[in-house]
């Protein structure tokens, strides 16, 4: 929901995001690969999934405290913005170049072990598409 649009995306709607991902590292590992995309792909799970089934909202949305009352697990809220395209990239870049800089590591229940070594690799931009014709990204 965007509050200060001035048409229908201030009402609550729906977008079948896609989401890349942009990493660079100094050398490839001993396996040749910057990260494993599946390391990669299990790290950004729990970042990207808050925003699955979710309505997003600014913190000054007039609504928020009606809908958080209706709804209050499945809320991401934006401190003071809008929840555009451009800031969700933002917000997911962030979140991300948290996890790549302190490591990641997860055991599959087939017993597989991923992991993602402290400062592997660096996050360079995410890029959110809203449709299959519109985009935004964020690059620091």
């Amino acid at each position: 929901m965007l509050s200060r649009h001035p048409e229908r995306c201030r009402y609550p709607h729906g977008h079948s995001r896609k989401i890349e991902v942009v990493l660079v590292a100094d050398h490839l590992d001993e396996n040749g690969m910057v990260v494993d995309f599946k390391a990669l792909k299990l790290a950004c799970e729990p970042i990207i999934d808050q925003f699955d089934h979710s309505t997003a909202i600014n913190s000054r949305d007039p609504l928020l405290e009606s809908i958080q009352s209706v709804y209050p697990n499945s809320l991401v809220v934006f401190d003071n913005a809008e929840p555009t395209t451009e800031a969700m990239a933002e917000r997911l870049f962030m979140e991300l170049a948290k996890v790549l800089e302190a490591g990641f590591e997860v055991s599959t229940a087939s017993g597989a072990i991923y992991r993602i070594a402290p400062n592997q690799t660096r996050l360079e931009k995410v890029r959110v598409w809203e449709t299959p014709t519109s985009w935004a990204e964020y690059q620091p």
